[in-house]
């Protein structure tokens, strides 16, 4: 009896399993094969910049210019309407900017801010009307890599990565950047019929980038947090690999 009662409860098991896979692999090719959800590829250009009241407390200058590089991702868009849809991105990145360094025997010079982050756009609720898309909503960045150029002892441009932060580091000698960021993104885009996507996007940092949790541990002039942020232009191409969008 209790191997018949075994046997019924493993056999009512299996079938429960069966139909949830069944189900699912039907969601999700119904959820595909009729377009509610895209996925697709992005590469593009970025130009970025650093803003904010505190710029000089951390270099020579309140002076900047912008930085060129590049970045390259993946993202997912979500039809829920006629006319509405939600995008969810996830980008590598590099942001920075012009600035100027102060030496004591080589006087100012021009160096470059850089920093490497993974961008994650969780969610931009995106307004489509035919082969247009325009959207809007948060982003939060890791820091991957950050290095800025100094000169040796000949004037020679180096990168140095001390900017990254280590353990231990002391902030009175050494400010270092923030490890995470998180802001906003307003973004327009373009879709051609066979896939191909043509887009914009500005983002516009709210964190402070520059680490400073000890402020109030040194004999420094200025307390609180260092007000830098980022922000950047972002120019796209992409691709719908999956599903036809909108």
């Amino acid at each position: 009896m209790n191997k018949l009662f075994l046997i019924l409860i493993f056999s009512l098991l299996a079938f429960i399993t069966k139909a949830q896979i069944d189900t699912t692999q039907t969601f999700r090719k119904e959820l595909f094969s009729k377009g509610y959800v895209a996925f697709g590829i992005k590469v593009g250009y970025s130009n970025s910049n650093i803003y904010g009241k505190d710029i000089d407390f951390i270099f020579a200058s309140k002076q900047t210019s912008t930085f060129s590089a590049f970045h390259a991702g993946i993202f997912a868009d979500a039809n829920v309407g006629k006319f509405f849809s939600l995008k969810h991105e996830l980008i590598i990145n590099q942001r920075g900017a012009g600035v100027i360094l102060n030496d004591t025997l080589l006087g100012n010079y021009d160096s470059k801010l850089a920093m490497l982050y993974l961008d994650l756009y969780p969610i931009s609720p995106t307004f489509h009307y035919k082969n247009f898309q325009l959207y809007a909503g948060p982003y939060i960045s890791m820091l991957v890599n950050a290095s800025v150029q100094k000169k040796d002892a000949d004037g020679k441009l180096y990168k140095d990565k001390s900017i990254f932060g280590e353990a231990g580091n002391n902030e009175s000698e050494q400010k270092y950047v923030q490890k995470f960021d998180f802001g906003l993104n307003i973004g327009i885009e373009y879709q051609f019929s066979f896939g191909l996507l043509v887009g914009l996007k500005y983002t516009h940092g709210l964190t402070d980038i520059f680490q400073y949790a000890n402020s109030y541990t040194f004999d420094d002039p200025k307390t609180g947090n260092i007000k830098i942020f980022n922000q950047a232009l972002l120019f796209s191409l992409g691709y719908k690999l999956t599903g036809k969008g909108k």
